[in-house]
């Protein structure tokens, strides 16, 4: 495609050598007697790569840097959209050595609300989660959690959405969080963002490498060590890192379409045997939510929804990201909220909402089974077992792909190192990223079995732990940022832009309250020392915005970059 000039950009925003959107102010103005040749720097280049911001930050043209600061879009967005749309139906082009190329657009509203879903793994959620919500927090009345937590990210969702359809480049969490509360907590939130998803991938993995021996010794009678699978996870989950994103999404797919397949069949048996006991009117007693502890049941309720907030890290590979980000979002949202709800009111008729709090600590883990032994039989038992590894296997895929899009987006605005905004000349992918997040995951599960860490006790449950808090932490941070971005906007909306988020911030507050106080329900550890972990998602914030203070002093182009219109 030809190259869009500087000049162009002006023009689709009307601020060209005519004159501004209004008429005046235009480009001829801002020169005004200082007439020169037209500016012939590229806003973007003739790859897919989008724009070469740190060559508009760093010119010294005064036209320039005045058009920048009276440009009521931020220029990356406009250059991006320009040269995404023009080369969204184009075949992937071979890209000269050491040049990054864009993303491809592949991904429809449904695969994006399948990666959504997958990160969020429902087969998991229910079989781990969910029975020690049911025994620890607030029993009968945990339906009622899950819906205090489906309405708050809900909440969380309008204004999430509200800014996937105003920005439309990558970096989710920590992109919005610079727009909307500027770079330096921007960079503070990307350091949460890189710290929780990158330690999430080798958490998953140790956790998917127990669940495999455990699953395969029962199944097949020969035992291996949990690293040998977590190892064989790893080499096909980096195989899949990088190939272009629509070759995951097939397997994710089939993955989730099974899970869902199998806990609708679940609970339409249990209803079936059950009938109207299968759900209980205990269950919607709102003062049940004071018994027990609800602020666990609450706080694991919220854990369920871990990774939904995904969905716009993909907004680069989405055919129609103005829409299908917030789609897919929503469509996640209500899909496992309802799913939940439906769920965790069968279970709690099925075990009777007067036995719940007389289950033993040691058969927490393994009621679901108990409940497939007695209402179906143990060859579906089995099955589940099994489903349940192939659930873990599509989380870990999904945060391994989130994780590398976080480390491609600061590489390709040099906040990391360069080479890491690079994608696959053939595939489209992040390759880059994709190859660091697999080495480091490398690193961290294999010194873990070096150590002789338990791979859940030891690893998994505490990284899953520290992930989750930071989530929470940076959903927080974006429901504020949605508030402050668009408080002078021409189009702002009472309840998306205000309304909403404030609400969700309030609730993700509560959240994360509980998170920091009740962590070792997360960690599955009663070890002080580890439950004092989320003071880590504080570190890496202080260490993001450190970083962020350091580029504004002393490389002012490589900070401009990260947001041209600061205002």
């Amino acid at each position: 495609m030809p190259a869009i000039g500087f000049e162009g950009c002006l023009a689709e925003i009307g601020l060209n050598e005519g004159g501004g959107a209004d008429g005046e102010g235009g480009l001829g103005e801002i020169r005004g007697r200082r007439s020169r040749p037209p500016i012939t720097n590229q806003c973007c280049d003739d790859s897919r790569s989008g724009c070469d911001f740190e060559q508009f930050a760093a010119t010294k043209d005064v036209a320039v840097k005045t058009c920048i600061r009276r440009n009521p879009k931020p220029l990356m967005e406009i250059c991006m959209t320009q040269t995404n749309a023009a080369t969204a139906s184009a075949p992937a082009q071979p890209a000269a050595e050491g040049q990054s190329v864009a993303l491809p657009r592949s991904l429809s509203t449904l695969r994006l609300a399948v990666f959504v879903i997958a990160a969020v793994a429902p087969l998991a959620c229910v079989i781990g989660v969910l029975p020690v919500a049911l025994v620890f927090g607030s029993g009968t009345a945990l339906p009622l959690a899950f819906v205090v937590s489906t309405v708050v990210t809900a909440l969380f969702a309008v204004g999430y959405s509200a800014f996937s359809r105003e920005v439309l480049v990558g970096g989710a969490f920590y992109t919005y969080i610079a727009r909307g509360l500027g770079p330096v907590t921007g960079l503070g939130a990307a350091g949460v963002a890189v710290v929780s998803y990158t330690m999430f991938v080798p958490g998953g993995f140790s956790y998917l490498g127990y669940m495999m021996q455990t699953t395969f010794s029962d199944l097949l009678g020969f035992h291996l060590h949990w690293v040998v699978y977590s190892l064989t996870a790893w080499v096909i989950i980096g195989f899949f890192g990088l190939r272009q994103i629509d070759f995951s999404a097939r397997v994710v797919l089939f993955v989730i379409l099974i899970e869902f397949m199998l806990l609708l069949f679940f609970d339409a048996i249990l209803v079936g045997e059950l009938g109207s006991a299968a759900f209980p009117a205990q269950s919607l007693d709102i003062g049940g939510l004071t018994t027990g502890a609800p602020g666990v049941a609450i706080l694991l309720a919220f854990t369920c929804y871990f990774g939904i907030e995904s969905a716009a890290l993909f907004s680069e590979e989405a055919k129609s990201p103005q829409k299908s980000v917030a789609r897919a979002t929503y469509i996640a949202i209500f899909t496992i909220g309802i799913f939940y709800f439906v769920t965790s009111w069968i279970t709690v008729g099925a075990i009777g909402p007067d036995n719940i709090k007389g289950i033993p600590d040691a058969d927490v883990g393994l009621i679901y089974f108990k409940l497939s032994n007695q209402y179906v039989s143990g060859a579906f038992t089995t099955v589940i077992q099994v489903a349940l590894v192939t659930s873990m296997f599509a989380t870990v895929l999904s945060m391994h792909n989130v994780a590398a899009r976080y480390l491609f987006v600061l590489g390709r605005q040099g906040c990391l190192p360069r080479v890491l905004g690079r994608a696959h000349p053939v595939h489209g992918s992040p390759s880059a990223a994709s190859a660091t997040v697999s080495v480091v995951a490398l690193v961290v599960f294999t010194s873990a079995a070096y150590l002789g860490l338990h791979p859940m006790l030891g690893l998994g449950l505490i990284v899953l732990g520290f992930a989750a808090v930071g989530v929470m932490f940076m959903q927080a941070l974006t429901s504020l940022a949605v508030v402050s971005y668009f408080r002078k906007h021409p189009e702002r909306h009472l309840w998306q832009h205000v309304i909403a988020p404030i609400l969700a911030f309030v609730g993700l507050l509560g959240a994360l309250y509980f998170a920091v106080t009740n962590f070792e329900y997360l960690s599955g550890s009663q070890n002080p020392v580890i439950n004092r972990f989320p003071i880590g998602i504080i570190l890496a914030m202080a260490a993001g915005i450190g970083f962020g203070l350091w580029l504004r002093r002393y490389r002012p182009a490589r900070f401009a970059a990260i947001q041209l219109d600061d205002s």
